[in-house]
């Protein structure tokens, strides 16, 4: 069998994730891509501007736009423009996205566990440098 190279590797190891992520959020009604918003969310103190969200998430405006409105209607935000600057939209969690939000922590970090499993500390903390030399090396 080929050895297969490293881009390879981390493109199918992001593909299972999304799907296994996709799988468990189903029953909450939400995506991978609105999980994270909800989590950036929950780490702001509930609120944020849709701006600081795509930068966060590193998405295009009309994505976000996208995540967001699906999310809206689904009952998991709700949004305002800002009246200190009409240029910015607030978007909060609701009450029902608040007790999602841990659960969703909760969810993320055994899933992280369960990647991580058969590494020592040592070892995951030289991946996580390594994969961040790598994503600085993209910017």
């Amino acid at each position: 069998m080929p050895q297969k190279d490293i881009g390879y590797l981390i493109k199918n190891i992001n593909d299972k994730l999304k799907v296994k992520a996709d799988a468990d959020l189903k029953h909450s009604n939400l995506t991978l891509a609105q999980s994270r918003v909800l989590t950036f969310l929950a780490s702001q103190d509930g609120q944020a501007t849709q701006k600081e969200i795509e930068i966060f998430l590193e998405v295009s405006h009309p994505t976000i736009v996208g995540i967001i409105s699906r999310m809206e209607q689904n009952g998991h935000l709700i949004c305002w423009v800002d009246k200190k600057d009409k240029r910015n939209k607030i978007v909060a969690l609701t009450e029902q996205a608040k007790a999602l939000s841990n659960e969703m922590e909760q969810r993320i970090s055994a899933t992280e566990r369960r990647l991580l499993t058969s590494l020592s500390e040592e070892e995951i903390e030289k991946l996580k440098q390594m994969l961040l030399t790598i994503y600085n090396n993209l910017e």
